[in-house]
């Protein structure tokens, strides 16, 4: 692999387009304002810092306040960055501009780790407090237009929705930890303020995901359903060519994704969603740049001379 230690969090792009508005649907309506305010929340360790953590920070992750370069969504000005992200580690680095430090250093304690990152937040501050990890790639424009579909002011969890199923064969539905998942401000305040079993470390399993999900389900949060008006995922547990493929359904790396979602799951291109908003395991720093690239700053062909695979109604 090519030595990508000459990449900072100094990348800068520029060309700007303008980008093809985008309509919302009339369900949207009632929520539809100012963007919403999402706190970005990066789980990564030292040994990641290097080879992915940094990567995020120059590129969806990049601190990058309102500098007049928002593109129009047709009612409001969205933002290429996810614009107050916060990498949650037990070391600093020159490239992570804004952490927060934690004791807990081993995967086995991310439970803990995840816990100690939300507890350490000002939920008044945001509307939606994110958790990615670091191989995730976040569509940050399409997250913010996503979002418009829901309350806020409401205790909610959103994501990819799977189910956990205990070896006594009791359910959980959980959202994926590795596509990111997001709680609005309420629900991140009644987490913070819960002294439940449920909600502390080490918790039911190794998960942190599964966990986090047991302990919102017992706090009284509702799970919110993300799927396009297709019905089909838009948080990625995967790489975007793992959907590509048909076959890979019954590939045994992934075959989980079908037994464990909750709603039918298809692979295959033409099953892909248009309104994707996150994908998982971009671990090459050059992958993590050229989808970057892709999203942001290829200039997209117009609704009269491209038609999607299988585009959304909305």
């Amino acid at each position: 692999m090519k030595n990508w230690g000459i990449l900072t969090a100094k990348v800068v792009f520029l060309t700007h387009h303008e980008a093809v508005p985008f309509r919302r649907s009339p369900a949207e309506d009632s929520l539809f304002g100012n963007p919403p305010r999402v706190l970005c929340l990066v789980m990564t360790a030292p040994s990641n810092h290097r080879d992915r953590a940094r990567h995020v920070a120059a590129t969806w992750g990049l601190n990058k306040q309102g500098d007049g370069q928002g593109r129009s969504f047709t009612d409001f000005q969205y933002q290429e960055f996810c614009p107050n992200t916060i990498f949650v580690t037990s070391s600093p680095h020159p490239n992570l501009k804004k952490v927060i430090y934690t004791e807990y250093k081993s995967y086995k304690e991310i439970w803990g780790k995840v816990l100690d990152a939300f507890r350490s937040v000002n939920a008044s501050q945001a509307d939606w407090v994110m958790k990615a990890d670091d191989d995730t790639f976040i569509i940050y424009p399409r997250l913010q237009r996503l979002l418009t579909r829901f309350d806020a002011k409401k205790p909610l969890l959103l994501g990819l929705n799977l189910i956990y199923t205990f070896k006594d064969g009791k359910e959980v539905e959980y959202m994926s930890g590795g596509a990111g998942y997001l709680l609005s401000s309420p629900a991140v305040q009644m987490l913070q303020e819960a002294r439940i079993q449920e909600c502390q470390f080490p918790g039911a399993t190794s998960y942190e995901d599964v966990n986090m999900g047991i302990c919102l389900s017992a706090l009284g949060v509702d799970f919110g359903d993300t799927r396009d008006s297709l019905g089909r995922p838009v948080f990625l547990p995967c790489r975007p060519q793992t959907f590509f493929d048909p076959d890979n359904l019954h590939h045994p790396n992934v075959a989980w994704i079908k037994s464990m979602s909750k709603y039918p799951v298809k692979f295959g291109i033409e099953h892909m969603s248009d309104r994707v908003v996150s994908f998982h395991e971009i671990r090459n720093p050059k992958d993590v740049y050229i989808m970057h690239y892709l999203t942001h700053h290829l200039r997209i062909l117009t609704p009269s001379e491209v038609t999607a695979f299988t585009k959304s109604r909305d």
